[in-house]
């Protein structure tokens, strides 16, 4: 079974190429019964993700305060996820998912003063449903899905130069930072299942929004410390998105899925239904 996994999840990454990840139509991505439930696990790596540009806010020990315009990537992020399906109705699902959002880099671009952090371990969670709008007896079918995924109070710690290479503790700066996180999709994928094999394709729109906030105090007392407060969104919002759900057999099924433009990244995943 691993040996399939790992088979499975490096063809979507040659099939697609740099494909991004994301997960608006859960694990499966193929609609179950009414009154059935699914239960699945999943990975998913973000390699990267972009924001537009934004206003940086800045208040300091000394009464003044400034801001300047800079820019942000994530990159690197790993979520690990479990995910509930629920058969409303037969053409109705609605899903929930938990877990872990862990090892992602913050990359802060400023003229002349680059900065990477590292995103701490966090909780995170998801809801969503989607909806069998076309379904034909040949196995082709559209699907309409929407998925709302939050995070809060996401430590960034372990800050370092790009310039210079120095951590700010040796730059003499101790730092407190955190961000909230959310995410809205809204996708509209076509499916064809031929036997035990369902691929499918979509487009749809990605929102990403980011609120900052943090302090950091310097060792020398005639600087103090320097409050920073901002707020920011993806700079692509379109996301295009392929995968494929497959029947294992026993009620189990391997999904997986890329989305590219709004978010570079790979996902696999394995559920059960009942």
């Amino acid at each position: 079974m691993k040996r399939l996994l790992a088979v499975m999840l490096a063809s979507v990454v040659m099939f697609v190429g740099g494909v991004v990840f994301a997960q608006e139509l859960g694990n499966p991505a193929k609609l179950i019964g009414k009154g059935q439930i699914d239960v699945g696990i999943q990975g998913n790596v973000v390699i990267k993700q972009s924001f537009s540009d934004y206003t940086l806010d800045r208040s300091f020990a000394n009464g003044t305060s400034n801001s300047s315009r800079v820019g942000a990537d994530f990159e690197d992020d790993a979520y690990y996820m479990a995910t509930v399906t629920y058969g409303v109705v037969d053409r109705l699902n609605v899903f929930a998912r938990l877990g872990l959002a862990d090892g992602g880099k913050w990359l802060d671009y400023q003229a002349g003063n680059n900065w990477k952090g590292k995103l701490e371990s966090n909780f995170v969670w998801a809801l969503g449903a989607k909806f069998d709008a076309v379904k034909l007896d040949n196995g082709f079918g559209v699907i309409m899905g929407a998925q709302y995924l939050r995070y809060d109070n996401r430590k960034v710690k372990d800050w370092r130069s790009e310039e210079t290479g120095q951590s700010a503790g040796q730059l003499g700066w101790s730092t407190n930072d955190s961000i909230d996180y959310w995410q809205a999709d809204f996708v509209v994928s076509t499916l064809w299942t031929i036997g035990a094999f369902t691929p499918y394709v979509g487009a749809g729109y990605s929102f990403s929004k980011v609120n900052y906030d943090g302090q950091w105090n310097s060792q020398d007392p005639r600087i103090g410390w320097i409050k920073y407060d901002a707020s920011f969104e993806n700079s692509n919002k379109f996301s295009g998105l392929v995968g494929f759900d497959v029947d294992l057999g026993d009620h189990f099924k391997i999904n997986a899925q890329g989305t590219f433009i709004s978010r570079t990244a790979v996902s696999l995943g394995l559920s059960y239904c009942f």
